[in-house]
């Protein structure tokens, strides 16, 4: 028998909660569209004839001509590449005079290029492990 009453109530508070959202939905739908028409009715112009003040103007453009800006480009990209390959090729002149010297001071001083080699080795092997 408590089954019966405990369905009937759990249906009574269904039906309550159901009927209790429809009218806070239903409220809250007429509030809103009274104050949207309020809302429209304060941007109403009475004075507006259909046309805007400065529609009948036409702006003042200026244009940018593309064949020279491409020319400056193409210059700047060429004495960037000319500056690049320049660096390049300071760069490996003096890779080239470092590796020279190393050689020198380790035939001069073989044990210690040994010890420097094995150090750097084992560094390098362990940021390739971590």
């Amino acid at each position: 028998m408590a089954k019966k009453n405990f369905g009937k109530f759990l249906a009574l508070a269904t039906i309550t909660g159901a009927v209790a959202a429809g009218v806070s939905y239903f409220l809250k739908y007429r509030s809103f569209h009274a104050e949207l028409e309020e809302d429209f009715h304060d941007f109403e112009d009475d004075d507006f004839d259909g046309t805007l003040p400065h529609e009948g103007e036409s702006a003042p453009r200026n244009y940018v001509p593309l064949g020279e800006k491409k020319e400056e480009a193409m210059d700047t990209v060429e004495e960037a590449a000319e500056s690049a390959a320049q660096e390049t090729g300071e760069m490996a002149g003096q890779a080239s005079e470092n590796v020279d010297e190393t050689a020198e001071e380790a035939k001069e001083h073989p044990a210690e290029a040994a010890g420097t080699a094995k150090d750097m080795t084992t560094t390098i092997e362990e940021d390739t492990q971590a």
